[in-house]
């Protein structure tokens, strides 16, 4: 990378990038591996305060001697004639240090291998030679790539992924990657990489410096949250809709039917939904409870919860029908354009494939305080954890609370 060139055309960034790797340099010094890379008279690599390059005697008239040719055949150590020929005494103290510690005391493992790399002048090494390891698998030197993309503890992130990823397995650099790669793919698949990125990283800060984890499978979810999220934003024209008139359920007018749903996740796992229809009097026609092991999601639960209520209300025959969640997100997702690659969009064009059957379907968001009678249905059947539609008669339970409320 220090020897690149600004090439052709390069971007705004790449120049910067150029122009900054002067700078760089002014504070880098050589971490050795075996040596053949590195100029005894070219290059900072012996430990000290201030990164230096060498002064070259003038008996010596090899320009581009390599550190590799100053230690002895078997590279167990440093052949003394030729540091003798070469330099002070005080110096060759400094210059043995090289193979077996980096600057300011820093550990550099090195020996015969081929491990090198660019120290800066806090001693924190740019490349492998003494970086720590992974946090997450704790099995790797912890690189860019390694934990952003690499490290096998984000594997099934890439296995979940709704885009093809798995280029990145033929390279070993972010930007190479985007470089070689990127061209080809759509702009949503690029921003859902540039989240995914965020999110690892996050990921692996919350667990060095909070001991907080969060699991791998977890963060495409996440994902195509974020980018449900967006979807909303570029989409939603009405953003300062004013809040409810009323705060109580009200009664629909004629010829609507209202459906009301909740949901929620339930600790063990998958969660609980439930849903209630009643006509312009008030009076119940339809409710249910479901109970499901997956997802284990707020708002894709919210969304089934909609489509089973819609099933519902098919089934009784309903022609006109209001639905009436309090998961906002969920009810302007239902009012954008659902062409989204996520499991949510997906979910979302099933309940408007299943609103063709009804003449008209309205989606409203409402306050928790207006969708109390919803709310206790899912509390229900998160306790009992079973599937029951009733539709000529109601339980008794159910009945008191509605008449309650």
């Amino acid at each position: 990378m220090l020897d690149a060139k600004s090439g052709y055309k390069p971007s705004a960034i790449w120049r910067s990038l150029v122009v900054g790797k002067e700078v760089l340099k002014k504070g880098l010094r050589r971490s050795i591996g075996n040596g053949r890379m590195t100029g005894v008279w070219t290059d900072p690599w012996v430990p000290s305060k201030v990164p230096i390059v060498l002064p070259r005697p003038n008996h010596i008239e090899t320009k581009n001697e390599k550190v590799h040719e100053l230690r002895t055949e078997d590279g167990t150590g440093w052949d003394e004639g030729k540091l003798a020929a070469r330099f002070e005494e005080g110096m060759r103290s400094h210059q043995k240090r090289a193979f077996g510690c980096g600057a300011r005391g820093r550990h550099v493992d090195m020996g015969n291998g081929q491990q090198g790399g660019l120290l800066c002048e806090n001693g924190v090494q740019m490349r492998y030679g003494g970086i720590l390891e992974c946090s997450m698998c704790n099995n790797e030197p912890e690189g860019v790539f390694h934990a952003l993309v690499d490290c096998p503890e984000l594997q099934i992130l890439w296995a979940m992924a709704k885009y093809d990823y798995s280029s990145r397995v033929y390279h070993t650099n972010i930007l190479e990657w985007l470089a070689m790669e990127a061209a080809e793919w759509s702009d949503e698949q690029l921003a859902s990489l540039a989240v995914a990125i965020y999110l690892v990283w996050e990921r692996r800060n919350k667990k060095k410096f909070a001991s907080e984890v969060i699991h791998a499978e977890e963060l495409w979810q996440r994902v195509e949250r974020v980018m449900d999220e967006l979807q909303i934003v570029t989409f939603t024209e009405d953003r300062s809709k004013s809040e409810p008139i009323s705060f109580e359920w009200e009664k629909p007018e004629y010829p609507y039917t209202k459906l009301n749903i909740d949901a929620s996740i339930i600790k063990e796992g998958g969660g609980a939904l439930g849903g209630i229809l009643r006509d312009e009097t008030g009076a119940c026609v339809g409710a249910y409870t479901h109970f499901v092991q997956y997802p284990n999601d707020p708002l894709l639960l919210e969304a089934m919860a909609i489509r089973n209520g819609l099933d519902l209300a098919h089934k009784v025959g309903c022609t006109h029908l209001m639905v009436e969640s309090d998961a906002k997100m969920v009810i302007d997702i239902l009012r954008t354009p659902c062409d989204k690659a996520s499991t949510l969009n997906a979910l979302y064009r099933e309940i408007l494939r299943s609103c063709t059957n009804f003449q008209v379907v309205n989606f409203n968001w409402i306050p928790r305080m207006c969708n109390l009678v919803a709310d206790f249905i899912f509390r229900k059947a998160r306790i009992d954890c079973k599937n029951v539609v009733w539709t000529d008669s109601v339980p008794l339970y159910l009945s008191e609370v509605i008449f309650d409320i």
